[in-house]
């Protein structure tokens, strides 16, 4: 596990966020105006992925998207594995949790663009939510869920660091599974309440070891939400992004691309 990675993530962060100011189709307007983020760009209007994702409305690209199932004790979950084009080894394995108005199909777009950069993922029906089938005795703690998950990618991607990333419950579970002791490479936390299933978010923050990310809109979850989420990005000695607008997945994809923080989150995975 790489205790650095939030401090070695600086430099490629402020990297991703002037490269995403760019010239890919900053010329349309002959320069004049915002520039447009740079990084590919997902079809609107399909063709989507049928079969047993056809209900994702998914949209088909280079990526390589298919339905798997991740089994653990007592635990069946129905998931979704992300892959680079062309068989290209991922630089790493993102495992996203989902928020509480979606399951695993809510993390596809940013899963797609994420692969066509070379960034794996597998996204996953938590306990309650989706088809998810669990028969541990609290469906509310993500560590054995998170471990079932985090076996299943050694299996198809060994070796390659791994960085859990949630939004909003997924959030709040992903900073509970951290200070539990999983073993990743690092965190994300987009949007996540300050207390979830009962737990204090701040009162786990000691436990944590590995800096992380950690994102909220002011305008979209309050001033005190998000003074929670600055004072726990400074408990666990993270990185703490005010965003603009927007809650959980919705601060990382934007028109179909990538937002700024969404490559954000690229380079804090692949640092």
């Amino acid at each position: 596990m790489r205790s650095v990675k939030g401090v070695a993530a600086g430099a490629a962060i402020l990297g991703v966020l002037m490269a995403g100011c760019g010239a890919e189709n900053g010329a349309e307007d002959g320069g004049a105006g915002k520039a447009k983020e740079s990084g590919p760009v997902l079809p609107s209007d399909g063709p989507y992925l049928q079969g047993e994702l056809g209900g994702c409305f998914l949209p088909e690209t280079d990526a390589g998207v298919e339905p798997t199932q991740v089994a653990g004790k007592d635990l069946e979950l129905p998931a979704i594995r992300f892959s680079p084009p062309e068989d290209r080894a991922p630089s790493a394995v993102l495992v996203m949790l989902h928020q509480t108005d979606g399951d695993r199909c809510g993390w596809g777009d940013f899963a797609i663009l994420a692969a066509l950069q070379g960034v794996a993922g597998l996204s996953f029906d938590l306990c309650g939510y989706g088809d998810a089938d669990c028969g541990i005795k609290d469906l509310d703690d993500p560590v054995p869920q998170v471990q079932a998950v985090l076996s299943e990618v050694e299996k198809q991607w060994p070796d390659v660091p791994v960085v859990l990333v949630g939004a909003s419950m997924g959030g709040s579970q992903t900073v509970r599974a951290v200070a539990a002791g999983v073993d990743v490479d690092g965190w994300v936390d987009l949007s996540g309440p300050s207390n979830w299933a009962g737990v204090d978010l701040a009162s786990v923050a000691d436990s944590i070891s590995t800096p992380g990310l950690i994102a909220i809109a002011e305008d979209t979850d309050g001033a005190e939400e998000a003074d929670a989420a600055q004072a726990l990005a400074q408990a666990t000695s993270s990185e703490f992004v005010p965003a603009e607008a927007g809650h959980g997945w919705e601060l990382v994809v934007e028109e179909g691309r990538l937002s700024p923080l969404g490559q954000q989150v690229i380079a804090y995975a692949t640092s």
